[in-house]
């Protein structure tokens, strides 16, 4: 297994969090660690920080999953050594 640090960006909705983690349990990802936090004053927006857990092999195709999701504005990624 292979850990990564990922940053999306997402639309502060209800159900926001529950959808992203339906879709990484559709591809049999662990959540290591999680933060989730608003980036300004109104809210609108926040970024949740995960530290997840998969194969290598398919991390690409897990977050463009996820970047397809309605709330999801931007995600980004990268393999923790």
């Amino acid at each position: 297994m292979t850990y990564y640090k990922a940053t999306l960006r997402v639309v502060n909705e209800v159900g926001v969090l529950a959808r992203i983690a339906i879709r990484l349990r559709k591809f049999q990802v662990n959540i290591r660690s999680l933060d989730v936090a608003p980036i300004d004053n109104t809210e609108e927006f926040s970024d949740i920080h995960m530290t997840i857990e998969t194969e290598k092999k398919g991390i690409a195709i897990i977050m463009k999953k996820l970047a397809t999701l309605i709330p999801v504005v931007e995600v980004k990624y990268e393999e923790i050594l």
